[in-house]
């Protein structure tokens, strides 16, 4: 049953004319063999020629009522008032006129075509009034039949409205759905490109340095070459073991109960500095304020932060820099200040990049540029909220 009406439905949406053409014809039919069956008295018979081809014009409009409903609203209710003056029996000429009512009202609902039609639907009214009737329940059912017919096509309009309101609102949630995912998948790739940076820039710049030590002292003191590539072996191992767990929770997403390494914080800066230290980097340290638990987020990223800034300070500046670190009740303040070395113009600034993006996604601000005492500074202020 289901397979006929959708193929019906699809023969109607392909060929509208065709189809109302064959109802029309249909329709024609049944009320002409209807009316000679059952032909009142008081009545001029169907038969008679000139009802005979008013009906057949009124009927064959029906073929244009999806294409031209109001044409043909009017041509059925003039059929209905030229029938009362012919004197035929108005029932064969008011199912025509309760299709075009119904063609009307399953359209768009208008001002302009609701006033069309309550000026047309008064022609046949008027008609049904003092027309051919042998009671007043006779035209109270002629009533009823077009009154039925215009609630039948709201009903049909009001459900269409529905169904088409229901799938704007699936269209768009699915678009919805598919754009948020499509956010998710780019912040969780930037994620991960950031993780990526501030794991392997500052291990590969210590290698780097210290590979470049132990090339320029391998002959004239190899003792000294020894301890670079021992800082080169550390750095390339650690830079291993948090690439490797990096990876490992990448791969499975679904195990929480899998351990895994706390993210780090301030409380692992002291080993940070000292590994910049040893790789050459004068680095000073100080710190005001009185330190106190921080929110998880704000602690990663000023990890995070101070780490890309040493990093671009070891690879970019002069071998000296100077981080300081200060707590105030409302936010805490990160700045790391360094002369600019010969290869201060090398990078990418993805680093740069990377800092203001951590910043700002804990409602802070960064910023970082060569003041005119020719020092480079990166400036990081990150919003503390409330005590945790």
């Amino acid at each position: 049953m289901t397979c006929r009406r959708l193929a019906v439905g699809i023969l109607v949406r392909r060929h509208p004319l065709v189809v109302d053409t064959l109802g029309a014809a249909v329709t024609c039919g049944v009320i002409y063999a209807m009316s000679t069956t059952d032909a009142a008295e008081s009545t001029v018979d169907v038969r008679t020629p000139p009802v005979l081809a008013l009906l057949v014009a009124v009927t064959a409009a029906l073929a244009a009522r999806r294409r031209w409903p109001l044409p043909v609203l009017a041509v059925t209710a003039v059929g209905v008032a030229v029938a009362a003056v012919l004197g035929a029996d108005l029932e064969p000429f008011l199912v025509p006129l309760a299709v075009a009512t119904f063609t009307v009202h399953t359209g768009r609902w208008t001002a302009r075509r609701a006033a069309v039609t309550v000026v047309l639907l008064a022609i046949p009214s008027a008609a049904i009034i003092v027309g051919p009737s042998e009671s007043p329940w006779e035209n109270l059912g002629r009533f009823t039949l077009i009154g039925m017919a215009a609630a039948a096509g709201e009903a049909v309009r009001t459900r269409r409205a529905y169904i088409a309101a229901v799938e704007e609102r699936a269209l768009r949630a699915e678009r919805t759905r598919e754009e948020e995912a499509r956010r998710r998948v780019a912040e969780e790739r930037l994620h991960i490109a950031r993780e990526l940076h501030d794991v392997v820039a500052h291990h590969i710049s210590v290698i780097n340095v210290q590979a470049s030590v132990a090339e320029h002292l391998i002959t004239s003191r190899p003792d000294a070459a020894a301890e670079a590539l021992q800082h080169v072996r550390r750095a390339s191992s650690s830079v291993l073991d948090e690439l490797r767990a990096l990876l490992g929770v990448l791969r499975a997403p679904e195990d929480l109960t899998a351990p895994a390494e706390p993210a780090p914080g301030l409380d692992r800066l002291g080993p940070l500095v000292d590994t910049f230290r040893e790789s050459g980097l004068e680095l000073r340290w100080t710190s005001a304020g009185e330190p106190r638990p921080l929110p998880a987020t704000v602690d990663l990223v000023a990890y995070r932060v101070i780490q890309e800034a040493l990093t671009n300070a070891h690879r970019h500046g002069d071998g000296a820099a100077h981080l300081s670190v200060t707590h105030t009740p409302a936010e805490l303040v990160l700045q790391v200040v360094n002369t600019c070395g010969h290869n201060a113009s090398g990078g990418s600034g993805l680093g740069l990049i990377g800092i203001r993006e951590r910043a700002s996604a804990v409602g802070g601000t960064a910023s970082a540029g060569l003041g005119p005492d020719d020092l480079f500074r990166v400036h990081v202020t990150l919003p503390l909220g409330k005590n945790p």
